[in-house]
């Protein structure tokens, strides 16, 4: 039953529980530190029909969200309003209105009014009223109508903490009998009091076990992690080079300044672009592609700059670029940087004093470093890939070596590519195909999934230009991603300074052969012309984000797709998306309309060193062909939104590490 209170600001948490024909799987987000989401995927039931070759008769994805509304002080307790199940099939549509207070620091106390599933036991009812059973229809649909409505029930929760510190035992009265299930379970308990014991391993890792209804043993595994203070440390890092007062003479060097500039760049993991003099200006043009923030890559850019620039400049203006293509310049006074580098508080004092600003279009008589260009790039790695949802077996995988390459011609112009095979997967088995009544351009999946034999995964031609300072264009052309292939091009409007930007996107794109090499196919019905004009607001509210898609989809659908995540400065990224076309919830079958969420996990919160790869998880409870948009690699916005002023500012403590 639930209880009244959240996690700390930002963590997520997973748990897992088991009893009886009741298998939970529970992603759980601190979303604000009085909102909590979560999307809950539950195997239940023991009836011989439906999925029961997988372990249960039916396989359930829902959401809940829970609202503090009073935080607990020394007299009031935590009060806590829930939602479960708002979005789903209903087999777990209940709300709350849930009090806890804590006495002495040993027992808390809980109490709280229950409606839908939680009003389902006859005893615990204290008021009786109608509740309309939910209109799920294709499912995944908002069942407002039903909230607050119908029966409302007591039930009540106990904490005691033990001499064994790590150690809590749990009692409660339910006000759930189960009765919800009973389509697809014989699961039917005879009393309402449940006990359990939970053990913390450690701050972000519990185990329970409970006893529920004098009849079933349960097990519970809750793991926690903390994406807001997520750091590893970067022990594993090379000291930085201190910030030289005074520079090397020039009769000391054995080459040019520019060159040993370069060199030592070099082994920090930064690629010098080009570099020109302006009055007492010295200028770089800088690529970072090893440290997760810029501000890092910035400081130590200024550590050798001052090495070795002459001292007649006096100000160092340092432009970050991405593919050779200038995107920000943050300008610097060396000295006021010299007597500074050391203070206490430097970091705070440098950011005062540093400039920010888009980066221009071009610059006059710079001086390309000939030796990048061409450049090729390969890597050979081991990839993974997981396959959820399915009812007839929620879990499949895929494993095996990828071969990534990147030829850089010039600046802003490259090729790229990746190729994979299947070792150990079994991607073969998916039997859930097509559904709904649109162009099948998504739920014919499992037959591009099907295939173990070495594959393109993508192989394109990419341009990426500046029109002026802050509009940018894209041109990105060939196999796009293993269902689609053809040409992309996007112009966007992101000026560093702000916190808002707007693009646009067209596409021309054929469906590809489920083979994944070089041919293609016909889709009738799709869009081969599609596209959107796509805003981006940074809210400045707890690293939140909104994205807004408006345009035509692959299956020939018109609507919107609104993106919120929560990007935090260290690279963790947690959201949710929904899409809105004009395609009708029986044209897109099971689930209604295409939603969503996703997660990103920079893998520098898990190394002690300096990394920018990261996991992306991205968790669809239903695919279905409607609000369906060309995977393209490197939109605009993936390019630049790490280098607005906005970014580098909220990483600024990094820049003398």
């Amino acid at each position: 039953m639930p209880a009244a209170g959240s996690f700390n600001d930002g963590q997520i948490g997973f748990n897992s529980s088991k009893h009886g024909p009741n298998f939970r799987n529970t992603i759980t987000f601190q979303a604000l530190p009085r909102v909590t989401g979560a999307f809950r995927y539950s195997g239940l039931g023991d009836r011989k029909m439906l999925s029961i070759d997988s372990g249960y008769t039916f396989w359930d994805r829902s959401f809940d969200v829970r609202l503090d509304i009073v935080k607990e002080n020394k007299l009031l307790p935590e009060v806590t309003l829930g939602l479960q199940d708002f979005i789903g099939t209903g087999k777990y549509s209940g709300e709350y209105l849930v009090a806890s207070k804590s006495i002495f620091d040993k027992i808390r106390l809980t109490g709280g009014l229950g409606w839908g599933r939680l009003a389902s036991r006859n005893e615990s009812v204290i008021s009786k009223a109608k509740r309309t059973p939910p209109k799920t229809g294709f499912g995944g649909l908002l069942n407002y109508k039903q909230f607050f409505t119908g029966d409302m029930a007591f039930f009540s929760g106990l904490e005691v903490q033990t001499p064994i510190k790590a150690l809590v035992l749990q009692a409660e009265l339910s006000s759930d009998d189960y009765s919800y299930d009973h389509n697809v379970s014989s699961y039917s308990p005879v009393d309402n009091i449940n006990y359990g014991a939970q053990y913390n391993l450690t701050e972000y890792l519990n185990l329970s076990a409970y006893y529920i209804q004098r009849e079933e043993m349960g097990l519970r595994l809750k793991v926690l992690g903390d994406p807001k203070n997520s750091s590893a440390g970067n022990f594993m890092e090379p000291v930085p080079e201190p910030f030289y007062s005074m520079p090397y003479e020039k009769k000391d060097l054995k080459d040019f300044y520019i060159n040993k500039l370069s060199e030592d760049l070099k082994t920090q993991k930064i690629t010098l672009i080009s570099s020109s003099e302006k009055d007492d200006i010295q200028i770089v043009t800088i690529e970072n592609w090893h440290y997760s923030t810029n501000a890092q890559a910035f400081g130590r850019t200024l550590r050798i700059m001052s090495k070795y620039v002459p001292l007649k400049y006096n100000k160092f203006k340092v432009i970050i670029s991405e593919i050779g293509v200038p995107i920000v310049e943050l300008l610097i006074e060396r000295d006021k940087v010299a007597t500074i580098v050391d203070a206490p508080n430097a970091e705070l004092l440098t950011k005062k004093i540093t400039k920010i600003n888009s980066a221009q279009r071009t610059y006059k008589n710079f001086k390309i470093d000939k030796t990048i260009y061409p450049d090729f790039y390969w890597s050979i790695y081991p990839y993974y890939r997981i396959h959820l949802f399915d009812p007839d077996k929620p879990l499949y995988h895929d494993f095996g070596p990828r071969l990534k390459f990147s030829y850089k011609l010039k600046p802003g112009i490259f090729l790229s590519g990746a190729i994979e095979k299947s070792v150990v997967t079994d991607f073969d088995e998916i039997k859930r195909g097509r559904k709904g009544h649109l162009p099948a351009v998504r739920t014919n999946l499992k037959n591009y999934l099907a295939i173990q034999d070495t594959r393109i995964q993508t192989l394109t031609a990419t341009s990426i230009f500046k029109f002026s300072s802050d509009i940018y264009g894209r041109i990105t052309m060939g196999y796009l991603e293993p269902m689609f292939a053809g040409i992309s091009a996007e112009a966007m409007y992101f000026p560093i300074n702000k916190n808002f930007s707007i693009g646009a996107e067209i596409n021309n794109v054929k469906s590809r052969e489920y083979r994944q090499l070089f041919k293609t196919r016909e889709i009738k019905g799709m869009a081969n012309t599609n596209g959107h004009v796509s805003g981006y607001w940074d809210t400045n509210f707890y690293d939140y984000l909104t994205q807004v898609d408006i345009g035509k989809y692959l299956a020939n659908d018109n609507g919107a797709t609104l993106t919120v995540s929560r990007n935090f400065s260290n690279g963790w990224k947690i959201g949710g998306f929904f899409t809105l076309t004009n395609a009708t919830a029986r044209e897109f079958g099971e689930g209604s309309f295409d939603k969503g969420i996703f997660l990103n996990i920079p893998l520098n919160s898990v190394t002690p060193f300096e990394t920018q790869s990261s996991i992306y998880e991205l968790i669809r409870p239903l695919q279905g062909d409607g609000g369906q948009r060309v995977s393209i690699p490197g939109r605009l916005y993936y390019y630049i939104s790490d280098k607005s002023e906005r970014k580098i500012s909220n990483s600024w403590a990094a820049i003398w590490r």
